[in-house]
């Protein structure tokens, strides 16, 4: 065989093209003119002869993706000279079954291209069509349905199916859902050669928390639409008497966006990473058939936060979702926070409780089984009270907490949704715990920081950390870095900052507030946030 022309171990019997998966058309790599040299017309299935089956088949195709994780099968000028897109997810075969992240980029450009294409359809190939891309199109249909539904879809379009147990038992996993009791391992095809035991691939699966995908936007040009609060201060007190505010506490957590889609969960930092999770948003509960209506274009805003259970030893991620800025791609910004907070309980949670609670039901023949507990991290609503049970939240409340609080969150009751800086959102921080974010430069000007003992500051060296400010001293002092950050406060938030702790607004301060306002309001405030 001339070199770079060997062809792929059972390539020439494999099973040249499946059935369609609307709208998705599976194939073996095609080869490229070059391989002429060494296949027959008949032997030879190249990009020409695919574009010429397909279109014969009625299908008109305007997409290629090559989850092969080489150059060596066609040139791609071969297949811009049909007029098709090229998408190339490098993907390494046996003995790994897809990486998270090669899955992602395939379902997110996938989906992004049906946004667009106008009902053309697109074709997947690896080398032969069964593994890496039964794999990969599995991953895109248990979006709406379970993995034994999809793993029986693929089969019947692209037969005999994904025959790799690894690959099979990896979906599975990955997709939190159990085994098949009495599952066996698929037999090898007859026109593939047997292959020598590879070592397990389990461990690419368990590495990370979430897993990237690519901007089209760079994330620096792009803006954080999150709102944020302002520094209670001697200026703004009065607010708590002018309308009807609520209060929560102030978590010590990293801010996130949680956006739901049909194709995905997807985490959203400050910084405008974009992360991928495997979680489940049932908009409803599903059928008999087990199809999934999932969430598309909800957007969530929260904190991650790690409570800790000290007795027990462990430590537990959960997002805490405290507003609902868009529902099902429309924005609900302009509703008062009040209507936002109660559809997130009644369209968000109370589809996704209900489903956990109905499949853990062993009297409910619940049609799919989906083990909420190995998602990442949990999700709540967070709790807001009206200002009378202030002190309960003080004295009580947030000293029973698993997790770090560092003050107060006032909310109008009746207040729209702002991006950015929102004057009418107010936080009040224990004195102690009063911080900026800084981006620290060991040859810049500016405030005082004072570190540990020992320390070694060189490491810090541009990074973004917060300090909290030592009204005995002085001075700043280090808190941590700020990794979920890229930029630091602003100029003016830093001036906000410093004249809330100058003003030094106690709780007795917050308390005679509340006095006031409640002296000219109906009692109908004391009523729950819901």
């Amino acid at each position: 065989m001339p070199p770079g022309l060997e062809l792929p171990s059972g390539w020439i019997d494999c099973p040249p093209m499946g059935h369609r998966i609307t709208p998705l058309m599976v194939v073996p790599v095609p080869l490229g003119h070059r391989f002429s040299r060494v296949l027959s017309d008949e032997e030879h299935f190249s990009p020409v002869k695919l574009m010429e089956q397909l279109h014969a088949k009625g299908v008109e195709v305007g997409l290629l993706i090559d989850l092969t994780n080489t150059w060596r099968y066609y040139e791609r000028d071969e297949i811009d000279a049909l007029g098709v897109e090229h998408l190339k997810v490098c993907t390494p075969g046996n003995p790994f079954v897809p990486e998270p992240e090669a899955v992602n980029t395939f379902v997110w450009e996938l989906m992004s291209y049906y946004h667009r294409a106008n009902a053309r359809w697109a074709v997947l190939h690896c080398t032969h069509g069964f593994n890496r891309t039964g794999s990969s199109g599995c991953q895109h249909l248990v979006r709406s349905m379970s993995v034994e539904r999809a793993l029986r879809i693929f089969a019947e379009h692209r037969p005999p199916g994904i025959y790799k147990e690894d690959y099979i038992r990896e979906l599975y996993k990955y997709n939190h859902e159990p085994l098949p009791s009495g599952f066996q391992a698929p037999k090898l095809p007859a026109w593939k050669p047997e292959e020598p035991d590879s070592p397990k691939a389990d461990h690419i699966l368990d590495s990370a928390l979430v897993h990237g995908i690519e901007h089209e936007v760079p994330a620096a040009q792009l803006r954080f639409p999150g709102g944020q609060p302002v520094s209670l201060d001697r200026a703004n007190l009065g607010k708590l008497r002018e309308k009807r505010y609520w209060v929560t506490w102030k978590a010590d957590g990293t801010r996130y966006m949680l956006l739901l889609c049909k194709w995905g969960v997807y985490l959203i930092d400050r910084s405008f990473n974009v992360r991928r999770v495997q979680m489940r948003f049932p908009v409803q509960l599903v059928g008999k058939d087990g199809q999934l209506q999932a969430h598309h274009m909800t957007l969530l805003d929260g904190e991650m936060l790690v409570d800790e259970d000290i007795a027990a030893g462990t430590q537990t991620r959960r997002f805490l979702a405290y507003d609902l800025i868009a529902l099902h791609g429309k924005s609900l910004s302009n509703l008062p926070s009040k209507e936002r907070w109660a559809r997130m309980e009644e369209k968000v949670m109370r589809p996704r409780r209900k489903e956990r609670d109905g499949i853990r039901d062993p009297k409910i023949p619940y049609p799919v089984r989906y083990d909420y507990g190995s998602e990442l991290f949990s999700v709540r609503r967070k709790e807001f009270w009206p200002l009378s049970r202030m002190s309960t939240l003080l004295d009580q409340f947030i000293p029973s907490l698993p997790h770090e609080a560092d003050g107060l969150i006032f909310q109008g009751y009746d207040e729209e949704y702002v991006a950015g800086t929102d004057f009418n959102l107010l936080k009040w921080k224990f004195a102690h715990l009063n911080s900026v974010d800084f981006r620290l430069r060991s040859t810049a000007a500016g405030a005082r920081v004072v570190f540990d003992e020992g320390m070694d500051v060189t490491r810090l060296e541009n990074c973004i950390v917060e300090c909290s400010w030592d009204g005995e001293e002085g001075v700043w002092r280090y808190m941590r870095v700020r990794s979920d950050k890229d930029t630091p406060n602003a100029y003016h938030v830093y001036e906000k900052v410093m004249q809330s702790i100058h003003d030094n607004i106690t709780e007795e301060d917050l308390q005679e507030e509340i006095k006031i306002y409640f002296a000219g309001h109906r009692a109908a405030d004391e009523s729950p946030f819901l």
